[in-house]
């Protein structure tokens, strides 16, 4: 009789819509900008997704936005909270806190650069996309190890759950941008001994706009 695999729920939750530009990029070493209220419906309803799931235990980003998100998600589940500094999201160093425009204006060379190898190019003082990979990586690697078997639930950026995708499924990591990962979105991943499974991605409950 075939063994079956003993697997570790994870759901990841992106945070919801944040009080900042949608065309600038984060700095979050100088900025923590609270949920807009649409950010705070977009976790509310992703608490009502999960209420009624056998949920264990929830991690987050120790960003306001984040941590935000999770609040009515602990209330909804009453599973313990978190904060793991491994699941922040990317920093771009120099480029931190600019508008898209401003990048392209002030850094041409390096914005058609990273426009055209978002994988390899990393502006000064930014943390390389492969390195953003291992970090987020070990972090959930580190979670899943603590509670093998659990069901998990993960808040946190687009970024790091892009990665956590890509990374799950041997996916290339060029292939990160085609993951559209919403706000307020669930995206569950089933990590077993021998191989992982992506269960759902990016659902909020609703049809696409």
């Amino acid at each position: 009789m075939r063994e079956k695999e003993q697997v570790t729920r994870v759901v990841y939750v992106r945070h919801g819509q944040a009080d900042f530009p949608h065309d600038r990029l984060y700095c979050d070493a100088r900025e923590d900008p609270p949920l807009t209220l649409e950010g705070e419906r977009q976790a509310e309803e992703a608490a009502v997704l999960l209420r009624g799931e056998p949920v264990d235990v929830v991690y987050a980003s120790p960003m306001q936005r984040t941590l935000s998100t999770a609040r009515p998600i602990i209330e909804a589940t009453g599973a313990p909270l978190h904060t793991h500094e491994g699941l922040k999201e990317r920093p771009f160093g120099i480029w931190d806190g600019l508008y898209f425009d401003e990048i392209a204006r002030d850094y041409p060379e390096q914005f058609l650069a990273w426009k055209q190898d978002p994988v390899n190019f990393v502006p000064e003082g930014g943390e390389p996309i492969r390195d953003h990979a291992r970090r987020v990586t070990a972090a959930v690697d580190e979670i899943v190890a603590r509670h093998t078997g659990q069901f998990i639930v993960v808040v946190a950026h687009v970024g790091p759950i892009r990665m956590c995708v890509t990374g799950a499924l041997h996916m290339p990591l060029s292939a990160y941008r085609q993951l559209t990962i919403d706000y307020g979105s669930l995206t569950r991943i089933d990590y077993g001994r021998k191989q992982n499974n992506l269960v759902f991605l990016n659902y909020h409950g609703r049809h696409p706009a």
